[in-house]
Protein backbone atom coordinates (compact mmCIF):
# COMPACT_ATOMS: atom_id res chain seq x y z
CA UNK A 1 0.00 0.00 0.00
CA UNK A 2 2.81 2.34 0.78
CA UNK A 3 4.03 2.01 -2.43
CA UNK A 4 1.12 2.51 -4.19
CA UNK A 5 0.85 5.76 -2.19
CA UNK A 6 3.95 6.99 -3.73
CA UNK A 7 2.91 6.04 -7.08
CA UNK A 8 0.07 8.20 -6.91
CA UNK A 9 1.55 10.85 -5.58
CA UNK A 10 4.30 10.93 -8.04
CA UNK A 11 1.93 10.93 -10.58
CA UNK A 12 -0.07 13.92 -9.09
CA UNK A 13 3.11 15.83 -8.67
CA UNK A 14 4.18 15.30 -12.08
CA UNK A 15 0.61 16.49 -13.45
CA UNK A 16 0.73 19.85 -10.72
CA UNK A 17 4.15 20.69 -12.03
CA UNK A 18 3.08 19.70 -15.82
CA UNK A 19 -0.18 20.18 -16.33
CA UNK A 20 -2.05 19.20 -19.88
CA UNK A 21 -1.40 22.00 -22.52
CA UNK A 22 0.06 24.56 -19.94
CA UNK A 23 3.11 23.77 -18.87
CA UNK A 24 5.25 26.55 -19.98
CA UNK A 25 2.20 28.76 -18.46
CA UNK A 26 2.59 26.21 -14.89
CA UNK A 27 6.53 26.61 -14.87
CA UNK A 28 6.15 30.28 -15.21
CA UNK A 29 3.59 30.42 -12.42
CA UNK A 30 5.67 29.46 -9.99
CA UNK A 31 9.06 31.42 -11.48
CA UNK A 32 6.66 34.62 -10.76
CA UNK A 33 5.82 32.78 -7.11
CA UNK A 34 9.60 32.14 -6.23
CA UNK A 35 10.91 35.65 -7.71
CA UNK A 36 8.10 37.52 -5.65
CA UNK A 37 8.43 35.65 -2.33
CA UNK A 38 12.14 34.54 -2.36
CA UNK A 39 13.59 37.70 -4.33
CA UNK A 40 11.20 41.09 -4.24
CA UNK A 41 9.48 40.80 -0.69
CA UNK A 42 12.76 39.85 0.39
CA UNK A 43 15.28 42.82 -0.84
CA UNK A 44 12.23 45.17 0.45
CA UNK A 45 12.35 44.09 3.67
CA UNK A 46 16.23 43.60 4.38
CA UNK A 47 17.47 42.09 7.40
CA UNK A 48 14.04 41.93 9.00
CA UNK A 49 12.72 39.62 6.81
CA UNK A 50 15.11 36.72 8.89
CA UNK A 51 15.45 38.48 12.20
CA UNK A 52 11.88 39.21 12.70
CA UNK A 53 9.27 36.56 14.66
CA UNK A 54 6.72 37.42 12.22
CA UNK A 55 8.65 35.50 9.30
CA UNK A 56 7.85 32.57 11.81
CA UNK A 57 4.09 32.93 10.87
CA UNK A 58 4.71 33.67 6.95
CA UNK A 59 6.47 30.95 6.12
CA UNK A 60 4.07 28.94 8.19
CA UNK A 61 0.50 29.79 6.50
CA UNK A 62 2.09 30.06 2.80
CA UNK A 63 1.55 26.66 1.91
CA UNK A 64 -1.98 26.87 2.69
CA UNK A 65 -2.10 29.29 -0.26
CA UNK A 66 -0.29 27.51 -2.37
CA UNK A 67 -2.22 24.03 -1.36
CA UNK A 68 -5.14 26.08 -1.90
CA UNK A 69 -4.87 26.75 -5.75
CA UNK A 70 -3.76 23.28 -7.03
CA UNK A 71 -5.87 20.43 -4.34
CA UNK A 72 -9.60 21.18 -6.21
CA UNK A 73 -8.06 20.07 -8.96
CA UNK A 74 -7.43 16.37 -7.43
CA UNK A 75 -10.76 14.90 -7.91
CA UNK A 76 -13.21 17.65 -9.51
CA UNK A 77 -10.50 18.42 -12.67
CA UNK A 78 -9.94 14.74 -13.29
CA UNK A 79 -13.58 14.40 -13.43
CA UNK A 80 -14.26 17.05 -15.64
CA UNK A 81 -11.20 15.56 -17.32
CA UNK A 82 -12.96 11.87 -17.74
CA UNK A 83 -9.40 10.55 -16.24
CA UNK A 84 -11.14 9.92 -13.14
CA UNK A 85 -12.90 6.72 -14.33
CA UNK A 86 -9.16 5.28 -15.33
CA UNK A 87 -7.94 6.02 -12.21
CA UNK A 88 -10.96 4.32 -10.31
CA UNK A 89 -10.95 1.01 -12.40
CA UNK A 90 -6.69 0.22 -11.59
CA UNK A 91 -6.10 -2.50 -9.04
CA UNK A 92 -5.08 0.69 -6.65
CA UNK A 93 -7.28 0.62 -3.27
CA UNK A 94 -9.50 3.52 -2.18
CA UNK A 95 -6.97 4.49 0.43
CA UNK A 96 -3.67 4.38 -1.51
CA UNK A 97 -5.62 6.70 -4.01
CA UNK A 98 -6.71 9.00 -1.62
CA UNK A 99 -3.69 9.42 0.51
CA UNK A 100 -1.99 9.54 -2.28
CA UNK A 101 -3.58 12.66 -3.82
CA UNK A 102 -3.46 14.00 -0.05
CA UNK A 103 0.62 13.56 0.04
CA UNK A 104 0.94 14.81 -3.68
CA UNK A 105 -1.00 18.18 -2.56
CA UNK A 106 1.25 18.40 0.97
CA UNK A 107 4.38 17.68 -0.81
CA UNK A 108 3.17 20.31 -3.26
CA UNK A 109 2.97 22.90 -0.36
CA UNK A 110 5.70 22.47 1.78
CA UNK A 111 8.51 21.72 -0.73
CA UNK A 112 7.73 24.89 -2.87
CA UNK A 113 7.50 26.84 0.72
CA UNK A 114 11.45 25.53 1.65
CA UNK A 115 12.24 26.35 -1.95
CA UNK A 116 11.53 29.90 -1.33
CA UNK A 117 13.07 30.33 1.94
CA UNK A 118 16.33 29.41 0.87
CA UNK A 119 15.83 31.69 -2.33
CA UNK A 120 14.38 34.26 0.27
CA UNK A 121 17.68 33.25 2.39
CA UNK A 122 20.19 33.55 -0.28
CA UNK A 123 18.52 37.18 -1.50
CA UNK A 124 19.00 38.81 1.81
CA UNK A 125 22.73 37.43 2.50
CA UNK A 126 23.37 38.78 -0.68
CA UNK A 127 21.81 41.98 -0.62
CA UNK A 128 22.14 42.87 3.38
CA UNK A 129 24.85 40.35 4.70
CA UNK A 130 27.69 42.39 4.63
CA UNK A 131 28.47 42.10 8.22
CA UNK A 132 28.38 38.14 8.33
CA UNK A 133 25.84 35.48 7.09
CA UNK A 134 21.96 36.20 7.75
CA UNK A 135 19.81 33.04 8.80
CA UNK A 136 16.50 33.07 10.58
CA UNK A 137 16.75 31.99 14.16
CA UNK A 138 16.34 28.08 15.28
CA UNK A 139 13.32 28.39 16.67
CA UNK A 140 11.97 30.30 13.66
CA UNK A 141 13.57 27.55 11.42
CA UNK A 142 11.74 25.02 12.91
CA UNK A 143 8.55 26.48 13.73
CA UNK A 144 8.34 27.13 9.56
CA UNK A 145 9.21 23.84 8.61
CA UNK A 146 7.30 21.77 11.01
CA UNK A 147 4.53 24.51 10.29
CA UNK A 148 4.62 24.45 6.88
CA UNK A 149 3.73 20.84 6.63
CA UNK A 150 0.94 20.79 8.90
CA UNK A 151 -0.34 23.76 7.63
CA UNK A 152 -0.29 22.15 4.16
CA UNK A 153 -1.78 19.13 5.46
CA UNK A 154 -4.72 21.51 6.83
CA UNK A 155 -5.18 22.91 3.20
CA UNK A 156 -4.61 19.55 1.41
CA UNK A 157 -7.56 18.10 3.70
CA UNK A 158 -10.04 20.25 3.18
CA UNK A 159 -9.55 20.71 -0.17
CA UNK A 160 -9.94 16.87 -0.85
CA UNK A 161 -13.13 16.91 1.04
CA UNK A 162 -14.34 20.06 -1.69
CA UNK A 163 -13.11 18.36 -4.36
CA UNK A 164 -14.78 15.32 -3.75
CA UNK A 165 -18.02 17.19 -3.68
CA UNK A 166 -17.49 19.69 -6.18
CA UNK A 167 -18.85 18.95 -9.13
CA UNK A 168 -16.42 21.08 -11.34
CA UNK A 169 -12.93 22.56 -10.77
CA UNK A 170 -13.98 25.82 -11.32
CA UNK A 171 -16.56 25.55 -8.49
CA UNK A 172 -13.79 23.71 -6.08
CA UNK A 173 -11.89 26.28 -6.69
CA UNK A 174 -14.20 29.28 -5.55
CA UNK A 175 -15.10 27.04 -2.62
CA UNK A 176 -11.59 27.01 -1.52
CA UNK A 177 -11.15 30.55 -2.13
CA UNK A 178 -14.36 31.37 0.11
CA UNK A 179 -13.08 28.98 2.96
CA UNK A 180 -9.75 30.78 2.88
CA UNK A 181 -11.44 34.56 3.59
CA UNK A 182 -13.56 32.79 6.27
CA UNK A 183 -9.98 31.15 7.76
CA UNK A 184 -8.21 34.83 7.64
CA UNK A 185 -11.18 36.81 8.57
CA UNK A 186 -10.23 36.57 12.16
CA UNK A 187 -6.81 38.52 10.97
CA UNK A 188 -8.72 40.86 9.00
CA UNK A 189 -10.70 41.90 11.91
CA UNK A 190 -8.19 42.48 14.97
CA UNK A 191 -7.88 46.16 13.90
CA UNK A 192 -11.29 45.91 15.31
CA UNK A 193 -10.87 44.62 18.82
CA UNK A 194 -10.40 46.86 21.76
CA UNK A 195 -7.02 47.81 22.74
CA UNK A 196 -7.07 46.87 26.17
CA UNK A 197 -8.45 42.80 24.85
CA UNK A 198 -5.38 42.84 22.91
CA UNK A 199 -3.76 44.01 25.73
CA UNK A 200 -4.89 41.31 28.09
CA UNK A 201 -4.38 38.41 25.59
CA UNK A 202 -0.55 39.81 25.20
CA UNK A 203 -0.10 39.61 28.97
CA UNK A 204 -1.12 36.49 29.10
CA UNK A 205 0.55 34.82 25.91
CA UNK A 206 3.88 36.29 28.04
CA UNK A 207 3.47 33.96 30.66
CA UNK A 208 3.18 30.83 28.57
CA UNK A 209 6.26 29.78 27.21
CA UNK A 210 6.11 29.97 23.18
CA UNK A 211 7.15 26.14 22.91
CA UNK A 212 3.95 25.26 24.50
CA UNK A 213 1.67 27.21 22.82
CA UNK A 214 3.78 25.98 19.13
CA UNK A 215 2.68 22.35 21.01
CA UNK A 216 -0.61 23.05 21.45
CA UNK A 217 -1.82 24.52 18.07
CA UNK A 218 0.29 22.08 16.09
CA UNK A 219 -1.75 18.95 18.44
CA UNK A 220 -4.82 20.92 17.58
CA UNK A 221 -3.99 21.54 13.90
CA UNK A 222 -3.42 17.45 13.92
CA UNK A 223 -6.47 16.64 15.80
CA UNK A 224 -8.58 18.66 12.83
CA UNK A 225 -6.79 16.62 10.08
CA UNK A 226 -7.42 13.86 11.18
CA UNK A 227 -11.19 14.46 11.68
CA UNK A 228 -10.98 15.80 7.99
CA UNK A 229 -9.18 12.62 6.37
CA UNK A 230 -11.49 10.21 8.41
CA UNK A 231 -14.36 12.29 6.73
CA UNK A 232 -12.77 12.12 3.44
CA UNK A 233 -12.23 8.31 3.79
CA UNK A 234 -15.95 8.11 4.51
CA UNK A 235 -16.98 10.07 1.54
CA UNK A 236 -14.84 8.23 -1.05
CA UNK A 237 -16.51 5.74 -1.99
CA UNK A 238 -15.10 4.52 -5.34
CA UNK A 239 -19.10 3.29 -7.22
CA UNK A 240 -19.98 6.52 -6.35
CA UNK A 241 -17.44 8.71 -7.74
CA UNK A 242 -17.82 6.76 -11.04
CA UNK A 243 -21.24 7.42 -11.35
CA UNK A 244 -20.69 10.97 -10.07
Amino acid sequence: MITDIFTVAWKELGEIFTFGDVRGRSKFSLIVLIVIFGIVIPLQNGREWVSSPVSAMIWAWMPFLWVSGVVADLFAGERERHTLEALLATRLSDQSILFGKLLAAMAYGFILTWVIMLVSIVTVNVSSGRNGLLFYPLQTTLAALVFSILISGLSASIGVLVSLRAGSARQAQQMMSAGMLVLFLPFMLIRFVPVEWLGYLEGVARHIPLIQIAIFVALVLVVIEAILIAIAMRLFQRSRLILD
